[in-house]
Parts: C-alpha cells; sequence; structure tokens
C-alpha cells in the first residue's frame, strides 16, 4: 500500500511541478507578449503621429498658399479698380457705380483714399475721413504714404471701423493722386 501512496505522491509532486512550470510559462508568455504589444502600440502610435504631424505640415504649406494667392489676386483687383477709376473719373463720387465695380470685381468694399491716407470716396460713407491713423489696422498701409511704387494686401484681420474681419489690398493708381483698396468679408481669421 505505501508503493501505491508513494506512487499517488509522485504523480502528485509531478502534476504540482508539470502545473507550476505551465502557470510559470503562462505568465512569461504574458509578460513578452504584453512587452511586444506595448512596443508595437508604441511603434504603431509614433508613425500615426509622424504621419498625422507631416498631414499638418502639408495643410499648412497648403493653406500659406492659397493666402498668397488670394493677396495676389486682392492686389490685382485693386489695380483693375485703379484702372476703371482712371479711365472713368466720374465714378469717383459715384457711390452706386463704385458699388457695381466692386460687385463686377466681387469685392465687399471699394475705398479712395487721398495722398494723406485719408477716405474720401468709395461704397461705404460711413468711412469718409477715416485715414491711416485711425487704428492699428489702417496703420499697416502707412508705407504707401511714403512709397507710391508700392502695392500691399493685409492678412485677414478686423478693421477698424466694424471689427469685421477683412482682408484689404490697396494700390496707388498710374499717376499717384489717389490711393485705391478693395476689401473683402472673410469668414474666419487665420492665426
Amino acid at each position: 500500500m505505501s508503493s501505491r501512496f508513494e506512487k499517488k505522491s509522485k504523480l502528485l509532486k509531478l502534476i504540482l511541478i508539470t502545473g507550476g512550470v505551465v502557470l510559470v510559462a503562462l505568465v512569461l508568455q504574458a509578460v513578452i507578449l504584453n512587452f511586444i504589444n506595448t512596443r508595437n502600440f508604441n511603434r504603431t502610435s509614433q508613425v500615426l503621429l509622424d504621419q498625422v504631424s507631416n498631414v499638418i505640415e502639408k495643410n499648412k504649406a497648403s493653406e500659406d498658399d492659397l493666402i498668397d494667392s488670394l493677396k495676389e489676386d486682392y492686389m490685382v483687383r485693386a489695380k483693375a479698380v485703379a484702372y476703371i477709376v482712371d479711365a472713368r473719373p466720374e465714378v469717383e463720387d459715384d457711390v452706386d457705380e463704385l458699388r457695381k465695380i466692386a460687385t463686377l470685381i466681387s469685392v465687399d468694399e471699394v475705398h479712395l483714399f487721398n495722398t494723406d491716407g485719408e477716405i474720401y470716396a468709395g461704397t461705404n460713407p460711413e468711412y469718409y475721413g477715416y485715414n491711416f491713423d485711425s487704428g492699428e489696422q489702417m496703420a499697416y498701409f502707412k508705407p504707401m504714404l511714403d512709397d507710391k511704387t508700392l502695392t500691399m494686401c493685409q492678412d485677414v484681420t478686423p478693421n477698424t471701423s466694424e471689427g469685421k474681419n477683412m482682408m484689404y489690398a490697396i494700390t496707388w493708381n498710374d499717376d499717384g493722386t489717389k490711393m485705391i483698396q478693395v476689401g473683402n468679408i472673410l469668414q474666419y481669421a487665420y492665426a
């Protein structure tokens, strides 16, 4: 009977040892899998972050290119209005005609400035009398007073009178007797 008990005891020890080895193997496997999964997660996260970063950089570059293109377009529009006003001087004092011109070239506002930088005509009579000293937004264009070869376009910024997000472009007419500015309301301001 003792041999039977010894066999059972050995079998029980063997089962316990085998169970212990299996348990240690399972714990070791879990640790290894956790390590591998964490490493893979970190690598995947880094790849995704790099991809997102690249997309953001490309979008920023595209946005900058679009803004530059928009500025060029607005400067061309300002020059077109200057040409029209020079060719048809009678429109200078005709708000309705200036509004038609603004609509024709797809801008919201047209302003005519004298050589001192003061608005004296345009599509918005309520702005007459504003000048380059009337506010920070308008002061941006002060260099125009010293250099009649300049054509400038401002980033989107709140305008002086009403705080509307606007983009303005301004140019001198051919004989340097007035500045013509065009402006468009833009729905969001660029950071």
